[in-house]
């Protein structure tokens, strides 16, 4: 059986996988400046969106990155820097502005631009593990801190499935680490989550075997049918 301290370890990779890393972003094509200046131009002609919502913050994101490309006199390909990132202003774009380039909101952001905002995330999730010394206390308060990180996110975030699963590995991670608090959300698809990573622990397997459990697939069964999407099985991950 695996052992908590296996399993922390193992979740701790599952939730900060790359986190910190300040490499350069890659991407599944060359194309990336002739991407860009198509994605400028779709934003372009989309109606104004309504304030406030993801259409908005996607709107606002590409508007943002573009002013940044043309201050530094580069466009983002697959050989940017982290630095180079940072100065077109990712580290400033609030949860809302990075779920809107991370799920590719209309569809206005390159290859490059979604993995630059998944890194940002990585890197604040980094922050807030150092900031809480999580060798301390088998990282009962860095985990705690997670936590609250994934609550603070849009309505529209905490409507994906990637953050069901985010929340719930966090959750589990947090009680096995020596947390007392309940800190369930009373979604359902979050606590059948928690129950696949209990699966888990219980077949002695690794974060690998994660999306293999019955729970695991009866989370996205649910998670499918309040959102009137397909179920999208994945049995080898």
């Amino acid at each position: 059986m695996t052992s908590i301290s296996g399993f922390l370890a193992n979740s701790y990779s599952y939730l900060s996988s790359n986190a910190g890393q300040k490499s350069s972003v890659s991407s599944k094509s060359d194309n990336s400046h002739a991407s860009s200046e198509k994605v400028a131009e779709q934003a372009q002609t989309k109606d104004t969106p309504a304030p406030g919502s993801l259409a908005s913050a996607a709107a606002t994101a590409r508007a943002k990155i573009d002013a940044g490309y043309a201050k530094l006199g580069v466009t983002g390909t697959s050989r940017t820097t982290a630095d180079e990132w940072d100065s077109i202003g990712f580290p400033d774009f609030d949860r809302q502005m990075l779920y809107s380039v991370t799920s590719n909101e209309g569809g206005m952001f390159t290859d490059v631009e979604v993995n630059a905002a998944k890194n940002e995330i990585a890197n604040r999730i980094s922050d807030i593990i150092n900031a809480n010394d999580p060798l301390a206390d088998n990282g009962t308060k860095a985990y705690r801190a997670i936590l609250d990180f994934y609550d603070a996110a849009s309505d529209d975030e905490k409507a994906s499935f990637e953050w069901a699963i985010a929340r719930a590995s966090a959750e589990k991670s947090y009680v096995l680490s020596g947390g007392t608090e309940n800190v369930s959300t009373g979604d359902r698809v979050v606590d059948k989550l928690v129950e696949a990573w209990d699966q888990v622990i219980a077949r002695g397997g690794t974060s690998n075997d994660f999306a293999n459990m019955p729970a695991y697939q009866e989370a996205l069964t649910w998670w499918a049918q309040d959102h009137g999407a397909a179920p999208r099985f994945s049995f080898n991950v």
